[in-house]
């Protein structure tokens, strides 16, 4: 159960709504912050179930059919806006609260939204979060506000709900559950700092972006250690995917009247560019993170690569400029011309 969970992982949230569910006090607008992995999402999941659950003590079963039905996001009167996947829209927050105008459609009478991932809104809808929020449609409407980077909300969205801040879980305890004679070693420490629980970080483990991102990161490495300019040229012809017809379904041989079923669409573009670049540089940004703090690193090719670039480049600078250009990712940059930005100041940095 989740619900034992979050106990173990985050007690201090835990308890403090569960003696809001329990004296009948909770608040009708949460915001829940904390790093990547640390269950904010499932956590809002189950405090909605706890609302409505009809076995709530004061947590919810989780296990009735309308606790399934909440997991599931077939609750009527439960919106989720997901920050997440793309950016929250205005035109998205204004149809919730056409529908949360109306009566509630489902027994309970309780009405319940999530935006996960707020901080991806766009600043239209973030108003109109706001204005929802200070005029919510009648007492039984609960929000749950979920962001990473609280710093990006309006302040007047924050001042109307009870912050709730979920820790970290601790980076060594993490590692120590991960198989680390099969998988190297700083592998397993990117992970870990990227993804905040065991089961997130197995999950991104075999990720192909996340190991195409990494693949490419280490040969940019390599080809920038032999020099400058063939890592530079190495990015700009390897980094984005090359656009590729698509392929004509395979509809059996014209011989005979036995067809072949269309081969199912293989994911490309810009999509998948977007992906895969925010993982090149967030990996590139804690690359060059340990090498300004000396981390101790216990991988042979990771360390080797860290002592060759080292003397060629500042890891500051490269910090700052992968760091950067992966907090322009989420602006919907043009991905070319952010790649191009990035190399010209590296060799800016490098001339100097």
């Amino acid at each position: 159960m989740f619900k034992e969970v979050l106990k173990a992982r985050q007690p201090i949230v835990e308890r403090v709504l569960f003696n809001a569910l329990k004296h009948k006090q909770a608040s009708h607008a949460y915001l829940f912050i904390g790093p990547k992995g640390t269950k904010m999402l499932e956590t809002a999941l189950l405090f909605a179930q706890s609302l409505v659950c009809p076995h709530r003590n004061p947590w919810a079963c989780e296990t009735c059919e309308i606790c399934v039905r909440i997991q599931e996001n077939h609750f009527t009167d439960l919106i989720i806006l997901d920050g997440s996947l793309t950016s929250i829209k205005k035109d998205q927050v204004l149809d919730m609260q056409e529908k949360f105008s109306k009566t509630a459609l489902e027994v309970y009478g309780k009405k319940i939204y999530i935006v996960n991932a707020a901080e991806n809104a766009t600043t239209e809808a973030l108003n109109s979060l706001l204005k929802f929020l200070e005029e919510p449609s009648g007492s039984d409407t609960y929000a749950i506000m979920i962001s990473q980077h609280p710093e990006q909300l309006l302040e007047t969205i924050i001042s109307r709900c009870q912050t709730l801040s979920f820790k970290a879980q601790n980076r060594q305890e993490l590692m120590a559950q991960i198989d680390l004679e099969n998988n190297d070693p700083y592998e397993i420490e990117l992970l870990s700092q990227l993804v905040n629980n065991v089961e997130g970080m197995m999950d991104l483990q075999v990720n192909d972006d996340f190991k195409h991102a990494l693949n490419m990161f280490g040969l940019f490495v390599d080809e920038y250690v032999k020099a400058p300019f063939l890592g530079e040229m190495f990015v700009q012809n390897q980094l984005l995917g090359k656009r590729k017809e698509v392929e004509k379904p395979d509809m059996g041989d014209p011989g005979t009247n036995e067809k072949k079923k269309p081969k199912e669409p293989v994911e490309k573009g810009p999509v998948v560019d977007r992906r895969r670049l925010s993982f090149f540089f967030k990996i590139g940004m804690l690359f060059f993170k340990d090498m300004m703090f000396n981390t101790p690193i216990h991988s042979p090719i990771w360390k080797t690569r860290m002592n060759h670039i080292g003397s060629i480049l500042d890891p500051m600078t490269a910090f700052n400029l992968f760091n950067d250009a992966e907090d322009k990712i989420n602006t919907n940059a043009n991905l070319a011309l952010l790649i191009d930005s990035v190399l010209y100041k590296l060799k800016e940095a490098n001339d100097d």
